[in-house]
């Protein structure tokens, strides 16, 4: 590969080659140093990796068998918004500025994949990994179609960062200024269709990863509280997830946890 070839690379994740330790001659950095750089500092850190085997691989490959590829089950979830809807005000008030429901939201599923670690991953043959880093794909309409740029350690950012992060995502979106750093070292998806006044819908899995969320529109509907009608904000979360990685069970549970998050927003953004 040629230094100009390396140059481009480098580019494309605004890399300034000047401050790499290179192993050429002379100090040169070549494809191998940009790559170990690229993969330290883009890609999620593994935190293990696990090999079907037994119950799991005779599943796995039945089910290959008739699929071909991901086998895609969604699952649906009601969950009331009030909770999120009176916090975003409070929040509106404490940072003045209005943030958007994707990154609220977004900060309420990283916590809880933190909790289910296990759909942070991808699959790859008969082998699942899982990822300790929350890099979270976010479905974003562009001139071209639907791209899914990457926001890289969630749980571990402020509210102030994920705004500031996601609007710059957007825009240079919109504008055509994504590079490929954007999109790599993906380990969950979140699309939103809920500007689009869905109710419903069934997410495709974004391959390798074995789990995308759905979000749909938020509108007032009856309730049964204690006996009683009440009128409250709902939204429907959609999961779909890869049969062959995760069973029915336990993606309910992290959908319940999602569930649980978003209705209880003061235990992701504190009581204010």
């Amino acid at each position: 590969m040629t230094d100009e070839e390396v140059r481009m690379i480098a580019e494309q994740y605004e890399i300034d080659l000047s401050k790499l330790e290179g192993s050429g001659p002379g100090g040169e950095v070549t494809l191998e140093d940009l790559e170990r750089y690229i993969k330290e500092h883009f890609y999620p850190k593994v935190l293990r990796e696990v090999k079907l085997i037994g119950i799991r691989k005779v599943i796995a490959g039945r089910l290959s068998e008739s699929y071909r590829e991901a086998v895609h089950v969604t699952i649906n979830m009601e969950v009331e918004m009030d909770g999120l809807v009176e916090m975003r005000k409070k929040l509106t008030e404490k940072l003045g500025r209005k943030p958007s429901y994707t990154v609220l939201m977004l900060k309420c599923m990283a916590k809880a994949i933190r909790d289910f670690i296990d759909v942070n991953a991808t699959m790859d043959g008969d082998k699942i990994t899982v990822y300790d880093d929350i890099n979270i794909n976010v479905a974003i309409d562009s001139p071209i179609g639907l791209i899914t740029p990457v926001i890289r350690n969630v749980d571990e950012k402020s509210l102030e960062e994920l705004l500031d992060e996601y609007s710059d995502l957007v825009e240079r979106t919109k504008k055509g200024l994504l590079k490929e750093k954007d999109f790599v070292g993906g380990t969950f998806t979140v699309t939103n269709l809920g500007m689009l006044e869905v109710d419903s819908f069934t997410p495709i899995i974004n391959p390798p990863q074995v789990a995308i969320l759905g979000l749909n529109r938020i509108a007032e509907k009856p309730v049964v509280r204690n006996g009683e009608i009440k009128k409250a904000r709902v939204m429907t979360l959609s999961l779909s997830f890869d049969h062959r990685a995760i069973d029915g069970a336990p993606a309910a549970r992290f959908l319940g946890r999602v569930k649980h998050y978003l209705e209880n927003p003061e235990e992701v953004f504190g009581d204010l």
